[in-house]
């Protein structure tokens, strides 16, 4: 018994990282596989303010007719699911930074799955460089 415990142990406390994301991934809110498809992203930048370049990425996923899975304004973050095309499940990242000198905001795509990255890139950024100049 006392093996099991310390295999247990061993496991979840073998990096500082993966302890704390634990939690994320049994009630469904871990955003890592989002963060590791960044590399692959595409972007977009924008001359705007970041509150309202945030709000305008939640106005139009949901205009969009897709599910806003999480919204983190403090982060920058949106996640983004049911995009028609593609597995129900599959998500978004929506990363939104602004940019130094207020030189405007960056709008970041990314996915695991091209296909839902590339659909949803066609209709956020259609729908931003309708509203915001880019920069």
């Amino acid at each position: 018994m006392n093996k099991y415990i310390l295999l247990i142990s061993v496991v979840i406390f073998s990096g500082c990282a993966s302890f704390w994301d634990a939690p994320r991934n049994v009630v469904g809110v871990s955003t890592r596989a989002l963060e590791n498809a960044r590399k692959d992203s595409v972007f977009q930048v924008y001359a705007c303010e970041y509150a309202d370049c945030f709000n305008a990425v939640v106005d139009s996923a949901e205009k969009s007719k897709y599910i806003v899975f999480m919204k983190d304004q403090i982060r920058g973050l949106v996640v983004i699911m049911n995009i028609p095309g593609v597995v129900d499940t599959t998500e978004v990242g929506v990363f939104i930074a602004p940019l130094a000198n207020h030189k405007g905001v960056k709008v970041e795509l990314s996915s695991r799955s091209t296909p839902a990255r590339r659909a949803v890139a066609q209709i956020l950024f259609t729908d931003l460089a309708a509203r915001f100049p880019k920069s």
